[in-house]
């Protein structure tokens, strides 16, 4: 096969990808296995090898990433229900004066977006964030897109969020690593996004079923409790609610950074390495959420039910990294990695762009970040070498790309626009130039460490 056919049908498959999800409003799993199969067919692979390639590539993902994937959507879940969440943006609204309530919002939702979705965060505190807009008269074109935009990074840099997970293990990043660098290039976009954000001028007042105390608290139990009790946070502790967030955290960074320091097969380093294991130190996180329960952690629907919540959570981003692995093995074994690798430096982009502009095509095309960073991840593991691109670089920048842009084809848009009693218009220039914004900025926090030697 010439390079020319093999670089038309690579660029073929990833338009009918795109066009298939965006336009056709196929479901993306469909979607990349139909892409996965025609690609093959298309390179001249026979029908039988196609499907080994699937299973394949599907089995060897969810070996190394599926459990993670679960855990991760679990204590996701645990936080929202048990009101750990809602303690951590109570008790962020009273480190900051009235004129910085905006930058408590950024912190809260930053800390929350670590293991939650950010359509989750939005849901679960619009009523907090509009009765703090009714009280200090600060537009919910501001508060709104602020709650929302400090989980959206944080969900789309740092594990255990299902995209950056997933694409960590795509491309072979450690947990540790990708939790490291992924603040690094997350905080400045979160700071930037928040300063434009305080800097727009149009009032919009809060919708008035949150303004109103008893729909507040109504929002409260529904948002936070899943409709079944108020959660009274005067019980739970700030360390508490933060202690299932930041020790998973801190266990994976320091097994990853101590643990070749330590002489192997010592007593210090096998512990260290067992509680810094990526599953265990995420399942430890699920136990620290349980006493934040109260008397009910015991109960079915604390043990069981809220779990399979966090599992149902987990169902698409765990098909979507199956199949996205099977497509890197199809990219891998076909030899198309060497010609597109081969065609990007014919034209003269620069290989660090390449991910970057990847992973923002799919997600403003589909409105998903989570299937912009893990498609973006998929098609660069097999190009990373002959482009001459380190893993974390090839991640970085598919996280900081899979921010690009937010707008009408988005749950997340929808979400924060309506609860923030936005227009669409409204909405575009606020979440989705925020969104730009913090893609951008972090991209450009990227080119300055490749440049300073740091990555």
């Amino acid at each position: 096969m010439s390079d020319v056919y093999v670089l038309s049908i690579f660029l073929a498959a990833v338009i009918a990808l795109v066009l298939l999800i965006a336009r056709f409003k196929v479901h993306p799993v469909a979607t990349l296995f139909i892409v996965v199969v025609a690609l093959g067919l298309a390179l001249g692979m026979g029908g039988a090898e196609i499907i080994a390639l699937v299973n394949e590539g599907f089995g060897n993902t969810m070996a190394s990433v599926g459990l993670l994937v679960i855990l991760g959507c679990v204590l996701g879940k645990l936080l929202e229900l048990s009101g750990a969440a809602l303690k951590i943006t109570e008790s962020a609204l009273k480190l900051f004066s009235e004129k910085r309530v905006p930058w408590a919002i950024a912190l809260a939702s930053s800390v929350i977006g670590i293991p939650l979705i950010a359509d989750s965060a939005v849901i679960m505190l619009i009523p907090v964030v509009s009765m703090i807009a009714a009280q200090t008269g600060i537009s919910m074109m501001r508060l709104g897109p602020i709650l929302y935009i400090g989980a959206y990074v944080m969900t789309s840099v740092i594990p255990p969020g299902p995209g950056p997970l997933a694409s960590a293990s795509l491309l072979g990043v450690g947990i540790g690593e990708a939790i490291l660098y992924g603040f690094a290039v997350g905080i400045p976009g979160i700071i930037a996004a928040t300063i434009y954000l305080m800097t727009i001028k149009t009032h919009v007042d809060p919708k008035p079923e949150f303004v109103n105390v008893e729909s507040a608290a109504e929002g409260d139990q529904s948002g936070v409790s899943g409709g079944t009790t108020k959660i009274d946070t005067s019980r739970i502790s700030l360390a508490a609610a933060l202690a299932p967030v930041l020790t998973p955290i801190l266990l994976i960074t320091i097994a990853a950074f101590v643990s070749p320091l330590l002489p192997e097969g010592g007593i210090a380093y096998e512990t260290l390495a067992f509680l810094g294991a990526p599953v265990v130190a995420l399942f430890i996180g699920c136990l620290l959420v349980l006493p934040m329960f109260g008397s009910r952690w015991k109960d079915k629907e604390t043990l069981n039910d809220m779990f399979e919540g966090g599992l149902r959570v987990a169902a698409l981003p765990l098909a979507l990294t199956g199949v996205g692995g099977a497509l890197a093995l199809l990219i891998r074994e076909t030899g198309v990695a060497e010609n597109v690798a081969e065609g990007i430096q014919s034209v003269g982009i620069a290989p660090l762009l390449i991910p970057f502009l990847v992973a923002a095509a799919v997600c403003s095309i589909t409105g998903s970040n989570i299937l912009g960073v893990m498609t973006a991840a998929a098609i660069m593991e097999p190009l990373m070498d002959t482009l001459g691109l380190a893993p974390i670089v090839v991640y970085l920048s598919c996280a900081t790309g899979a921010q690009i842009m937010k707008h009408a084809n988005s749950s997340g848009f929808w979400v924060t626009t309506t609860l923030s009693n936005m227009t669409v218009g409204q909405g575009i220039r606020s979440i989705g130039i925020a969104s730009l914004i913090s893609g951008v900025v972090g991209f450009l926090v990227l080119n300055l460490m490749v440049l300073t030697g740091i990555v």
